[in-house]
Parts: structure tokens; sequence; C-alpha cells
């Protein structure tokens, strides 16, 4: 991971929204701001998913003109596309026309009748009045909305969609989750969860991401989901110790006590420094505290004595 220095006010200024947005698929939505965050409710009126007056369907932090947000989303399609289910999105706010749009990356084989070929797209009611497909024209909608038909099939072109807006912010969703990852406050676990969601968009298996998911679940008292983003890594680097640092957080939290020790002992062995550590790793270290030490006097005792299989090679006394 990259090092990054926590201050103070980790958001960047972004567009203050309030008031009515309407889609001429999702229907009505009133925005307002709840500090530096953007909250949506839906009006009741409108859309394919006819979510009741009131229900909180949007909810995310502006990133100079990109929203890290999540969405609420009703799906049709395959027997498991039952239901309204809220999914990371990077919504790109047009402050020339006044258009909120956002790719939405669906489970393979579902639609919502909530978003058009995949995306949402919010105009204030006091904007131009351009339509859906007026905006996707001119490029409002990252002259995308006539993509493909599956989510399967949208992997690539979202990802280079992604690596656009992000770009115009100046670093990714991941390191942006690392600095409040680092907070150490459950409220910024939760904002830092999202941006790890978006890093995950970009590219399924981005380590910083993955393991920033498992400290956020950590840190929230969900350690079986955080193994779940763990067991994800399927070959760990040698250059990425840390890994099994928080592997060994994961055991303990889930009691797995055993696990505890000959993963730490493996961290330190590729070098991970517990008495240095990352800003967002302070919570491992402190948990593990006692387990750390012992797994340290343990190394250096291997260290010092020479391993019985160097001194017994070719000999077949034990």
């Amino acid at each position: 991971m990259t090092a990054l220095s926590v201050t103070s006010g980790l958001a960047w200024a972004g567009p203050k929204l309030s008031g009515p947005y309407v889609g001429d698929t999702y229907g009505q939505v009133e925005l307002h701001m709840e500090g530096e965050r953007l909250v949506g409710t839906s009006s009741g009126s409108g859309g394919g998913c006819k979510f009741p007056a009131g229900t909180e369907v949007l909810s995310g932090e502006f990133q100079g003109n990109v929203l890290v947000a999540t969405l609420q989303v009703c799906l049709s399609g395959t027997p498991e596309c039952v239901g309204a289910r809220a999914f990371p999105t990077l919504a790109t706010y047009n402050p020339q026309s006044g258009v909120l749009s956002a790719r939405v990356r669906l489970p393979k084989g579902c639609h919502s009748p909530g978003l058009k070929d995949f995306v949402l797209f919010l105009r204030g009611t006091g904007g131009p009045g351009e339509s859906e497909d007026d905006a996707a024209k001119e490029g409002a909608l990252g002259g995308r909305a006539a993509a493909a038909g599956s989510a399967s099939a949208e992997e690539a072109p979202e990802a280079r969609a992604s690596e656009t807006r992000t770009a115009a912010i100046g670093t990714r969703p991941v390191d942006l989750g690392l600095q409040f990852l680092a907070a150490n406050s459950p409220n910024k676990w939760e904002i830092a969860r999202a941006r790890f969601e978006a890093a995950l968009l970009e590219d399924p298996r981005d380590i910083d991401a993955l393991v920033g998911m498992a400290a956020s679940h950590l840190g929230l008292g969900n350690p079986s989901k955080a193994q779940e983003f763990l067991s994800r890594i399927r070959q760990v680097p040698p250059t990425r110790p840390d890994v099994y640092a928080w592997q060994a957080y994961a055991a303990d939290a889930q009691g797995d006590t055993g696990r505890v020790q000959p993963l730490l002992r493996r961290a330190l062995d590729l070098n991970w420094s517990p008495e240095n550590p990352k800003p967002w790793e302070a919570a491992l270290v402190k948990a593990l505290a006692g387990d750390i030490e012992l797994a340290q006097k343990q190394s250096k005792n291997r260290k010092r004595a020479p391993g019985r299989e160097a001194a017994g090679a070719g000999s077949t006394s034990p």
C-alpha cells in the first residue's frame, strides 16, 4: 500500500445539490446535503422501481464533480434478480446541464426497470430539460447509454470509464478509502467501504481494495465478511506481508486462534513491521498486540537456532 498522510478535510469540495431531480426512467428524487454527504430520497412518483415516498435511494460524497455513492436499484430478470439492492457507483455531475449520471454494474442476467441501459440519469427540474437520449447524444452519460445489454459485456468499458472519472479527481478511489480507514472511526469506515467497492468495480483483483474491504468489515464487527474478501487474494505477493497480518486479525476475530500465530510469523518473516504500521493498520496492531509480541519472539528464536533440516541434511538420524 502507498503510505498516505492523514489530514483534516479528507474530502474535496464538490457541488451542493438540493431540490427535485428527475429521470425519465428512475423517477423523481429529492436531493439534499447532510454536511458533505449528498442524500436522495424518492418522491414516490414515476420511475420503473416505484420506491415509496421518503425511501433513501442515493447516498454519497463528492470528490470534485464525481460522486462516490451507493444507489438503490430494483432488479428483474433471472430468479435471483428480485427486489431492490444497493450498488456502489461513481456518478458524474455536469454543472452546465445540471445532469447527474452513473453507470451501474448489475449481476449477470439482471436488469432494472429504473435504469436506461444500465445507466442512472437525473436532471434538475430547473435545468434545460434535456431527455436521457439527448444527454447520451451530447455525452452527458459518457456516450455509453447504448452500450452492451449485459453486465458481463460491460466490464472493460466500465473500467475505462472509471479510470477517466477518477483521473479527474487526481487519485484512485482506493487511496481515498485508505485515508478514511486511517481515521479509525466507524462512521469513516462506512465511507471507506464505499470507496473500496468503487475500486473493485475497476479491478476486482485490486489487493489494496480487497484488504481495505476486509479492514472496513473488521472495524465494523463483521469478520466473516472480512475473510470473504481476503480469500479472494489467491496468491499473496511476497511484497505484501500485510495480507497475512490481516488474515491473522480476521482469524482471531472469528475465534480461529490456531491460525493467528502461523499467519503472523509468516508476515514477520516477509518483513512486515508492526513497529511502524501504516495508519490504517493501527486497529490491527492494537487488537493483536500480545500475539504479535509472541510471534516476534518465536521468529527471533528460529533465526538464532540452526534449522534441524539443515543440520541433518543427508543424515538418517532425527
